[in-house]
């Protein structure tokens, strides 16, 4: 029988769909942000798309430790040697992360720092060797099955179009690898996204020319509407980077004032009580931009146009709220900094709205946070907060235009620990012109205040391309520059420095101190390489410390 031509008139034609997806492997402990943001908007702005969320970056971790268990999978002795445990002990910390015990994960914190190495361990060298074999996909080689098993995952969606949504370096290789094969073999439109192309997608596209249509950059949510309305063209899209031809055609990005018309994320579909951490923490971005944009080394706020713009407080309670209904009560405050005045809001309108929550935030710390604006945090759920310190000589500050005075960094950390606030700071060693003697002034800073801090998070300087360093490198003592390498998101650039540390030094500098970093946190070592557990660990030791328990 032949079918009609035009259908009945009570047929529905089969919705448009859009697949997201948050490619592997990065660490598993919460649930992707970027991705649930587009869903939240697109799902209103374009009701006749379906939009479902797939998060590969988890499913890759319990496949792999499923095959683990069963003994589909083996981890050869040299991968073993790496990570330095066996199958037993990587199943173990797997378990201890996400099917173990909540008591042993609170209680037992030198497990946790033997559970959390390994696990990191594992992580990073899984990743480096996914990434590797995802470069020899993209090559024409065949993909190992882990790989395999994420493209059928979303074919098996039947997508009309497939965004991927990079955030992390180590997701790109798998990310581009993913979008070949679902354009050449599949047949699907494909375009990226994410804060991976705050400055890179030109260096993206020349590396992986055959992985997407195009690459969405600035806000995403309006840009990726106009290309579904064009039905998968994204020429002429404001926030679009494209190769035409061999040609690289580049929109300048729109960005929207009031972003509460953006609306609030969506994780449906997502599953919030699946990931690696005994309680869900779910991220969310409380504004776009930076409200500083001043630092010198910074390239993180060109992402939003050299902006700041704010969700209004209504519309983040009523996300909070919706939240809370929903079981989830710990929040990760992903914007780049909170500033002290409008946390003081933020923190009157949670307790206001009797929202019994616990969150981290970052923030920059300067005097304007007063025990009365710390104290509010607290009550309101703030747990911790990563803080933009960077140096303790004040001399170094100032090159990196921060704005803050050591002296009253160490008034806000201790002011913040007093009211139960944990600190953890960032610091750079080997800032142009830097010397031995200004890093040793940060490490005696550092140890000075030692009782007030819980832990450092810490790096070696980078110059960035498209930093205020970059554009004016001789303004920061910087004499030479040159390319150490290429990558799919830029250049790595070395230099010289007429005065202060080398490059070497810089790094046999900030090995040395390692030791003195790690040694910080009074709970584990290794929580400040896993935020989201930080959080929960912070939190259950204040709600004993209220009840009178003992931790």
């Amino acid at each position: 029988m032949i079918p009609p031509a035009n259908p009945r008139p009570h047929q529905r034609t089969p919705p448009k769909k859009l697949v997201l997806v948050f490619p592997p492997m990065v660490m598993p402990t919460s649930p992707p942000l970027g991705i649930a943001l587009l869903k939240g908007y697109l799902t209103h702005a374009l009701p006749d798309w379906e939009i479902t969320l797939l998060d590969l970056n988890l499913f890759c971790f319990d496949r792999l430790f499923d095959g683990l268990q069963t003994g589909a999978i083996g981890l050869g002795p040299r991968f073993l040697q790496q990570i330095g445990g066996d199958t037993p002990a990587v199943l173990a910390a797997a378990r201890f992360f996400k099917a173990g015990s909540p008591t042993n994960f609170y209680q037992h914190l030198a497990h946790y720092d033997q559970h959390a190495r390994l696990f990191l361990q594992f992580t990073e060298t899984f990743s480096h060797h996914l990434g590797q074999d995802a470069t020899l996909w993209y090559q024409g080689g065949a993909p190992m099955p882990l790989l395999q098993a994420c493209a059928a995952r979303i074919v098996a969606e039947r997508p009309t179009c497939v965004g991927i949504s990079m955030i992390f370096s180590q997701q790109l290789a798998i990310g581009a690898a993913l979008g070949r094969y679902l354009r050449h073999t599949i047949g699907l439109r494909v375009f990226n996204g994410g804060s991976c192309f705050t400055t890179g997608a030109a260096s993206f596209l020349k590396w992986y020319p055959e992985a997407t249509d195009g690459i969405v950059v600035g806000d995403g949510e309006e840009a990726l509407q106009h290309i579904l309305e064009q039905d998968g063209n994204p020429s002429g899209v404001a926030g679009t980077v494209l190769l035409r031809q061999g040609r690289l055609e580049q929109t300048p990005p729109h960005f929207r004032k009031e972003i509460d018309t953006f609306g609030t994320p969506d994780f449906s579909g997502l599953p919030l009580h699946d990931y690696y951490a005994p309680t869900p923490v779910v991220p969310l971005l409380l504004s776009r931009g930076c409200y500083w944009r001043r630092c010198t080394f910074c390239v993180h706020y060109l992402s939003a146009g050299e902006s700041y713009r704010l969700h209004t407080l209504p519309v983040v309670i009523d996300l909070l709220r919706r939240l809370v209904a929903q079981g989830i009560t710990h929040f990760a405050l992903v914007d780049e900094m909170i500033p002290p005045g409008h946390f003081a809001r933020l923190a009157a309108a949670i307790d206001a709205a009797g929202l019994n929550i616990a969150y981290y935030a970052l923030a920059k710390p300067q005097k304007a946070f007063t025990p009365q604006v710390l104290q509010k945090m607290a009550a309101s759920g703030c747990r911790y907060i990563l803080w933009g310190v960077e140096s303790g000589c004040q001399r170094v500050l100032d090159r990196m235009d921060k704005g803050t005075r050591t002296e009253e960094i160490a008034q806000v950390l201790h002011d913040a620990h007093a009211v139960g606030i944990a600190n953890h700071v960032y610091i750079i060693c080997g800032f142009p012109t830097e010397t031995q003697a200004e890093f040793a002034e940060t490490v005696a800073f550092l140890k000075q205040h030692q009782t007030a801090i819980a832990a450092i998070h810490r790096g070696l300087f980078a110059l960035e391309e498209g930093s205020p360093i970059a554009h004016a490198p001789q303004q920061f003592g910087i004499t030479a520059t040159w390319t150490i390498r290429e990558t799919a998101l830029g250049k790595r650039i070395g230099y010289r420095t007429q005065t202060g540390m080398s490059m070497e030094e810089a790094i046999a500098a900030f090995q040395s101190a390692l030791p003195f970093f790690r040694s910080f946190n009074p709970h584990a070592q290794f929580l400040a390489n896993f935020r989201d557990h930080a959080l929960l660990v912070y939190r259950h030791h204040a709600d004993n410390r209220r009840s009178g328990v003992e931790s």
